[in-house]
């Protein structure tokens, strides 16, 4: 099997891995993070995400569906090309998930 079949496709399935994996301490400490302080797990959370998902090796469908969050029903090529930018949306749904089930 590819890779690339394992990778998430939408942004639900890949908060529902990135949260499936993580530690209790994780999720409470994420939990208990303000939302403009969450670039602070880019440089952790960020990069797991970014290699595990495929964000930087190919998933357009989880690229492009990031890049939809940023701009409604218009996708921007900006953001369908930065992993990063993704892997931050993916933190932040992580985080909503997180806060709606404390």
């Amino acid at each position: 099997m590819h890779k690339e079949s394992q990778w998430p496709k939408t942004i639900k399935n890949a908060t529902e891995r990135f949260i499936a994996q993580m530690s209790d301490e994780d999720k409470q400490k994420l939990r208990g993070t303000r939302k403009e302080e969450l670039a602070k797990f880019n440089f952790g959370m960020g990069v797991f995400i970014r290699n595990k998902f495929g964000l930087s090796d190919g998933n357009d469908p989880l690229m492009k569906a990031c890049a939809l969050t940023q701009q409604g029903d218009s996708y921007n090529i900006f953001y369908g090309n930065d992993p990063d930018s993704a892997a931050g949306i993916i933190i932040e749904a992580v985080w909503k998930e997180l806060k709606s089930v404390a």
